[in-house]
């Protein structure tokens, strides 16, 4: 029997009132203060230079983003992805190096 032939079938007017619902927990997560300053300050000026700093100075951006993460207002998934990014940036950069004095 297929996937979908097994599905609950909603009536329209339960259909709207789960949308309904839906809606207004996405607008209660979104509309928090916190996370609303948070995303805003993950744009800003102070934020895109960190972000620069990874990507150009690695050792030195990972250092500044880790040490200054409550500022930055990075949650620590944000603070691993751009270590992450830094890392395989450094080994990027260690490569070129060693391909130079070698090569």
């Amino acid at each position: 029997m297929p996937k979908s032939s097994r599905r609950q079938k909603l009536t329209d007017e339960e259909l709207k009132a789960e949308n309904q619902k839906i809606r207004k927990e996405m607008a209660q997560n979104y509309t928090d203060p916190e996370m609303q300053k948070r995303i805003v300050e993950t744009l800003s000026m102070r934020n895109i230079a960190a972000y620069a700093m990874v990507l150009f100075l690695p050792p030195v951006g990972i250092w500044y983003i880790w040490t200054r993460r409550e500022k930055l207002y990075l949650n620590d998934a944000s603070v691993y992805s751009w270590t992450f990014v830094g890392i395989v940036i450094f080994i990027g950069y260690l490569q070129l190096i060693w391909s130079g004095i070698i090569g």
